[in-house]
Formats: C-alpha cells, sequence, structure tokens
C-alpha cells in the first residue's frame, strides 16, 4: 500500500477514535457502537484499497500497446477499474497494470493525463480512453484497422 494511502487510512482512524470519545464523554454506550462501526469501517476500507488485482509490469505491458492489444492503467479501490474489469472478464486483448504497484506505469498515467491520476486510463496503439465502457473499449479493439485483415 503506497505511503499516501497509509497515511490517509491512519488520519480516518484518528477521526473516528476522536468521534467516538466525544460521544463516549456524552454516553458510554453510544461511544463504543461508534468506535466499533468505525473501525469495522476502517478494516473495509484497508482491505478493499489494499486488495490485489490484475499487474503486468510497465516494462512488459508498454510492449503490449497496439491497435489490437490494449493497456489498461487501473488503480485498487476505484469502482470504474472495478467495473471494467468484470465487465471484461478474462479478454486477452487487454492487460492490466496496477499504478499503484508500479513507479514507471504512475509516471506514464499522469503524463497522458496532465497530471492527473485518471483512473482507468487506456492506451490503444495511439489513441487514450479515459474512463471508458467495456463496449466502448470493445468497439475499438475490434474495429478494422488500416493494414489489417478485418
Amino acid at each position: 500500500m503506497p505511503r499516501q494511502q497509509r497515511w490517509s487510512l491512519a488520519l480516518v482512524a484518528v477521526a473516528i477514535l476522536a468521534m467516538a470519545a466525544v460521544m463516549a464523554m456524552d454516553d458510554l454506550r453510544q461511544g463504543i457502537i461508534a468506535g466499533v462501526l468505525g473501525a469495522l469501517v476502517l478494516a473495509g476500507a484497508a482491505v478493499w484499497s489494499g486488495r490485489r488485482g490484475r499487474h503486468t509490469p510497465w516494462a512488459r505491458a508498454e510492449a503490449r500497446i497496439s491497435p489490437d492489444h490494449a493497456v489498461v492503467l487501473w488503480k485498487p479501490g476505484c469502482l470504474y477499474c472495478e467495473r471494467l474489469l468484470l465487465q471484461l472478464g478474462k479478454d486477452p486483448r487487454v492487460t492490466w497494470v496496477n499504478v499503484w504497484r508500479d513507479e514507471d506505469a504512475n509516471a506514464r498515467v499522469r503524463a497522458v493525463n496532465g497530471g492527473d491520476e485518471l483512473t482507468p486510463t487506456v492506451l490503444l496503439g495511439t489513441q487514450v480512453l479515459r474512463n471508458p465502457s467495456a463496449t466502448e473499449l470493445r468497439e475499438h479493439l475490434a474495429a478494422p484497422r488500416a493494414g489489417h485483415p478485418s
């Protein structure tokens, strides 16, 4: 898990503890309930954001970028990335790169998005698709290309 993400989770944990302590001053039972519920939410967030998904190192993935093969730059916890992954299944024309696990991929996603870590970003030949639907990506992959048999 990246350092920035760990700091964010730590800040949320402190906020939850402070809220539970303030509530406990007025009503101990409410404070305990708030603390337990907050801890469960925090644990869920930590598990979700730290979960692992498909990942190919950028050095290998970059070589696969072509009009017939997409490289998806994604990150854990991104609902749009998760939706795209679920809808595309294990399409062999798509390679997945986790930008939080690969500094070079993170630099690339920022380079093509004006410094933003916008995901999913799809690299398809010379095209960059930002947050495409699965249907849109399949259409781009299926489109006949000049010099390619249809």
